[in-house]
């Protein structure tokens, strides 16, 4: 016998906001995830939200541009906060990549809860990138879905900022369609929130399709960010890479869940992924869970995972030369963490994201 779940203010409202049916009836029986459900279970979300105010609040997209279209989403997605963000944000916007084009996508929430949709398509052959970056107010709660199409032989470069968001909490679910031929490269630099997930689910085609999944976060006291990835791959011949690094202060704590699957029509795959964790000091937390499961028996694939403190012959040979200890720390931090957003091609987006990273680093060192 399953025992009726007791709604918080915040579930409440947010279930009176929804029609009747399967997702209000979810909702209302199951609650938002928290931490006895696998997926969630260092990031409570039930709990996270339970004392904001549940307002309806508005999702502020700034774009370089005007959507193609907007249009009811055709497709509905599994994950439940990607649902909510369908149901109460209106028509998807849809943007159609130009060949050449940076795209550039700046969504906020001043106050309440707001939730949008959105639609990013590469069309074969084309070349792009998408720049986006996601803040919220304290108290306010940012829910976004978003859905890249890469058709054949495009290639898309996305890059994401998550703005440091105390007292509010962040979630935006990412679900990506990667063509035959395809390649996608996503590089994140992160710094939480009361509570913030970056969570991505590829489909990666195979057949020549390349993926590379970079990530670079800081958490200091009071904030969490959790970074949730998930790969399929379905078809033959398709390359993965990943490589996250990322510090956690006084107070702080990050999470990385990567899986990688391997569907059995997936022969041929070649895949790698390693996270890196650094512990600024005994109240720091970060939780990890690298992944893989294979059904295919010709592949070459790996997961690796570390977590340590910082190197105490390091930062005496750096205080012996003069410096600071917290100069002293924040340069080794820095230099830990640079190496995922140094994989990025284009030197003047890989100097601005490091010059915020090392601006973050002043505070929390």
């Amino acid at each position: 016998m399953t025992l009726p779940v007791k709604l918080s203010a915040f579930e409440a409202a947010l279930a009176e906001q929804l029609p009747q049916g399967d997702l209000r009836a979810e909702l209302e029986g199951r609650g938002l995830p928290h931490r006895r459900v696998e997926d969630w279970k260092w990031s409570d979300l039930r709990t996270a939200l339970a004392r904001l105010p549940a307002d309806a609040g508005e999702l502020v997209l700034d774009a370089s541009r005007a959507p193609d279209a907007r249009r009811p989403l055709m497709d509905a997605p599994d994950q439940i906060m990607a649902r909510l963000a369908a149901a109460l944000g209106g028509q998807a916007e849809v943007f159609d990549l130009h060949n050449g084009e940076t795209l550039t996508l700046d969504a906020s929430v001043a106050s309440g809860a707001g939730h949008r949709t959105i639609v990013v398509r590469a069309r074969d052959g084309v070349n792009a990138v998408v720049r986006e970056r996601y803040s919220a107010a304290p108290g306010a709660v940012l829910n976004l879905y978003i859905h890249y199409a890469i058709s054949p032989r495009a290639h898309l470069t996305r890059i994401i900022e998550q703005d440091a968001s105390p007292d509010a909490v962040i979630v935006v679910t990412t679900t990506m369609d990667l063509s035959q031929r395809a390649h996608a490269a996503q590089t994140t630099l992160g710094f939480g929130a009361k509570l913030a997930r970056l969570e991505t689910h590829i489909s990666h085609g195979g057949q020549g399709a390349t993926l590379e999944m970079n990530g670079a976060y800081l958490v200091g006291e009071g904030l969490h960010l959790d970074q949730t990835g998930i790969v399929r791959h379905s078809g033959p011949g398709g390359t993965t890479r990943e490589l996250f690094k990322g510090a956690a202060a006084h107070g702080g704590r990050g999470v990385f869940q990567g899986k990688i699957h391997v569907e059995r029509a997936a022969q041929k795959t070649d895949a790698k992924m390693n996270h890196r964790g650094l512990l600024l000091d005994g109240r720091s937390e970060i939780d990890a869970k690298p992944e893989l499961e294979i059904y295919a028996d010709d592949v070459v694939c790996a997961h690796g995972n570390a977590l340590g403190a910082m190197d105490a012959a390091a930062l005496f040979y750096m205080r012996q030369r003069g410096l600071t200890e917290a100069r002293a720390r924040a340069l080794l931090t820095q230099s830990f963490l640079a190496e995922p957003l140094e994989r990025l091609s284009a030197e003047t987006v890989r100097e601005t994201l490091m010059a915020k990273l090392q601006a973050a680093l002043e505070t929390v060192s």
